[in-house]
Order: structure tokens, then sequence, then C-alpha cells
């Protein structure tokens, strides 16, 4: 009952909060600089070499804040810590023309802290999650913090990009993804997005030279690939039973070429247009259409 009713109030709180920047979000003028004022977030945490490079790309050309978790929130869709009622926040530095923050929560809670308490005043033209270290393709959309922090800053009523796969390792890929990202973000593209909209980017983790060029992607079909967890034969250090998260892809699905998982795959950078609400129109239209067939209530002895 404890965590139904903490469900419940995520989920009244997270509403809540969102409502009131449909009718608030920053509107996109038809000329000059844009975007003049920027929000980075990721689920990877404010130290990673990704945010600071992004943030350091992005000072040079607009108002750059980065409000991110203090260490690795990854997986955690867009979870809030509705039940602890408050956020510890510690300032950082990021450089000149940066105002950084870390924060003792997961990527969602940055969102909205920033949106409904430190960039209140001065709220962003774009929001920016990422850059996450894996690639956000196929079904791993659903849990990723990358994708959960965009979609919440998308569903609050700004424009958004969650952007995933650079690994710093591998020689000029930092400076690489960072330039095209900031020219993602200046694009008409970008810019035209509406309440509701964002997008999900994915890099190949190799070579910039190596990278094919830029695709537009369907989502691979979810059910061709299974998550399930399988007792181990080793008990934990107190004796107590560990289940490992394992993977499995349906035997001969080759996933077709016009979706994520094959185009990045070949190489290429996989851009998928997302919706933040997830009302399925077509099925509404379908069960409007056989309310008849619905149980009738109150239902019969």
């Amino acid at each position: 009952m404890k965590k139904t009713k903490t469900t419940l109030f995520s989920g009244i709180l997270i509403l809540c909060i969102l409502s009131f920047f449909w009718g608030n979000s920053t509107t996109k003028e038809s000329s000059g600089q844009w975007p003049r004022r920027v929000l980075i977030t990721n689920d990877d945490g404010i130290d990673t070499v990704q945010i600071g490079e992004l943030a350091r790309a992005f000072a040079k050309v607009a108002q750059t804040y980065v409000i991110a978790p203090h260490k690795n929130r990854s997986g955690s869709s867009h979870y809030i810590s509705s039940n602890q009622r408050s956020l510890v926040v510690e300032k950082r530095d990021l450089g000149e023309g940066i105002m950084a923050y870390a924060v003792k929560g997961y990527p969602a809670d940055c969102v909205l802290l920033a949106l409904s308490g430190i960039m209140k005043d001065n709220p962003p033209d774009l929001v920016i999650s990422g850059v996450n270290t894996g690639p956000n393709i196929g079904p791993s959309w659903m849990w990723s913090g990358t994708i959960g922090a965009a979609r919440v800053a998308s569903f609050a009523g700004f424009p958004a990009i969650a952007v995933s796969g650079l690994y710093e390792k591998i020689p000029d890929a930092v400076a690489s993804v960072t330039r095209w990202v900031v020219r993602l973000a200046q694009s008409p593209v970008v810019r035209s997005l509406e309440k509701g909209q964002f997008l999900a980017v994915s890099f190949p983790i190799r070579h910039p030279a190596k990278i094919k060029g830029v695709r537009l992607a369907q989502i691979a079909e979810t059910g061709a690939t299974k998550y399930f967890f399988e007792k181990s034969d080793k008990p934990s250090e107190e004796g107590r039973e560990v289940w490992k998260l394992k993977r499995s892809t349906r035997p001969g699905y080759s996933p077709p070429s016009y979706t994520d998982v094959a185009l990045y795959r070949e190489g290429y950078i996989v851009i998928t247009p997302m919706r933040a609400d997830e009302q399925d129109m077509v099925l509404f239209k379908h069960l409007e259409d056989n309310l008849k067939k619905l149980p009738e209530w109150p239902p019969k002895k």
C-alpha cells in the first residue's frame, strides 16, 4: 500500500508541476540567435567528460546551465524523488559562462528543479539531455534516464534533444560530437519542435571519420528483444538470493533497414522523432466506435 501511495503521489506531483509549464514555456522568437539559453542535463552524472565538453561548447554561443545528477543515474527513465520532497544541490565550476549545479537526485528531478526553480524566471529555449555514453536504440528508450529527462522537458512544453553514444576515449569523438550537437540545436528543425515533441539521437561508438552520415529512423520492434532475470548460482555475501538481468534477441530476427538498430549498426547517426504524450488516438477512435463492447457499470450480478 505504501508503494502504491508513493507512486500515486509521484504522478500527481509531476502532473501538477508540468501543467504549469504548458502555458508558461518560453516563446520562440521569429528572429535572432537561437537558442539564447540552454539547459543541459544527463543521466551519467555531472562529472563526466561528455557533459563538461558539451557545456563549454554551448557556452560560446548561448547562456548555459548544467543541472545534472551528482552521480550516475542511468536507467532511471523519468523517475522523480517525490517521496524525498527535497533535493540537495551543490554549485560546481565547469568553466566560464556556465552555471552548474550537481543534484542529489535523478535526471527528471534536475529538469523539474531547473524549470520550476533555478531557471524559473529565465527559462531555457532548449533542453539537452546527454551526452550519454551508450546508445539509446530499440527498446532501451523506455527506461533511459537520458530520454526520460528530455521527455519531461518536452512534456512541459520545451524543445528537447536526448543525445547518446559518445565514448570519450575515441580520438576526436568528443570535439566532433559536441560541435555537431551545437549545430543541430541551432537548426530550424529543433527550433520548430512543438509541445510534446523531442528528438532522440544516437551516435555510433566509432571514430568520427567512420560515421557514414545522418538518418531518420523508426524504433526497432521492441518485442524482438527480451529482458529477463535469471537466478545466480552464487548467493550474496549475506547469503541472500541474487538475480541477474539478462537479454536475448528473438532467434532469426533481423531489424528492418529503416529502424534505429539497423542504421546504427551500419554506422549512421540515427535520429528518432519522439512524443512525450503516449496517447494512442487510433486506439481511442477504435474504442469510441466500440463503447458498447465495454463492460457496463455497475457490473451485473
